[in-house]
């Protein structure tokens, strides 16, 4: 008899031996799939972390399903920078950072010395002056490709303004993604941007200008826009029949429909696919009294 139970016992240790890691094994991936981890990114490069990492086109789905909302994420974000684009030279800021309200940063519910507040706004300072740097490198691209018309002059000068950084937040899937806005004026242009943080891509535009401006598009005029956008954002496809004369009057001919017309208002939608699903981005212009032309994408 003990001999019997003796070989049964061995028989469940090798039993146990065999079977019970690849078991441990199972339940721990289990866990791991019923419980996920996500990885926090370096504040200092994201400014704030991202639940999951999105792809551009990901996000771009997101803004358009209208369940995202949105946070404001700095109060005390800088209002104003002047810069003027030298050609080889690159930067010269002429003019320093304000605070809206006039508030200044408060450290551990103290004032902050004068040295920490000098550092707060140079920090504040790169943080824009390397966002420009980055926003100006996607413009030129842009316009090269044909998915933006010539702006400005290397050597003109440029005003960087209405700077905000803001958080989107799916509150279904808790997904979420950092952007910041950003607006760029010369002589005779303004343009608004809605940037994606971990990328730097340009996800929106409103272009405006005056009499004196009128955008120009290059000898083939806007027949690339479409799919230097899908190119751009990382999409499938684009809808063949995009570049119609409706969507070209929109790109192409505001101020020549207003002389036509007078006051122009006209909207369409883009048509793009990824992953099995469509993409609808509006594009839309305005033409007002013969005085201000506008030109709004994704926005």
């Amino acid at each position: 008899m003990r001999k019997w139970a003796a070989a049964f016992g061995v028989a469940a240790l090798m039993a146990a031996a065999f079977f019970l890691p690849e078991w441990l094994s199972s339940l721990y991936d289990r866990q791991l799939l019923d419980t996920p981890s996500l990885q926090i990114q370096d504040e200092d490069r994201e400014g704030f972390a991202e639940s999951v990492q999105l792809t551009v086109a990901e996000k771009l789905l997101l803004l358009r399903s209208g369940t995202m909302t949105v946070m404001e994420l700095s109060q005390d974000v800088t209002r104003e920078m002047d810069f003027v684009l030298s050609a080889g030279t690159g930067l010269e800021k002429n003019a320093v950072l304000y605070s809206a309200g006039g508030e200044t940063p408060d450290a551990g519910g103290t004032s902050a010395s004068d040295e920490e507040l000098d550092q707060y706004r140079q920090e504040i300072s790169r943080r824009w002056e390397a966002r420009l740097e980055s926003v100006q490198q996607e413009i030129r691209n842009l316009q090269a490709l044909g998915g933006l018309p010539a702006l400005w002059k290397e050597d003109g000068g440029l005003t960087c303004t209405g700077l905000s950084e803001l958080l989107y937040m799916d509150p279904d899937t808790r997904m979420s993604f950092q952007v910041y806005r950003m607006a760029l004026t010369c002589e005779n242009y303004s343009v608004h941007l809605l940037v994606d943080v971990q990328s730097g891509r340009i996800l929106s535009f409103v272009l405006q200008w005056g009499r004196d401006g009128c955008p120009d598009w290059g000898i083939r005029g806007a027949a690339g826009f479409g799919g230097v956008w899908r190119n751009y954002w990382g999409l499938d496809s684009v809808g063949s029949g995009w570049y119609n004369s409706y969507t070209q009057n929109i790109l192409e001919q505001t101020e020549a429909v207003y002389r036509g017309d007078g006051d122009y208002n006209a909207n369409t939608q883009i048509s793009f696919s990824y992953d099995g699903q469509s993409l609808a981005i509006p594009l839309a212009c305005r033409a007002i009294g013969g005085r201000t032309f506008t030109i709004s994408w994704n926005a």
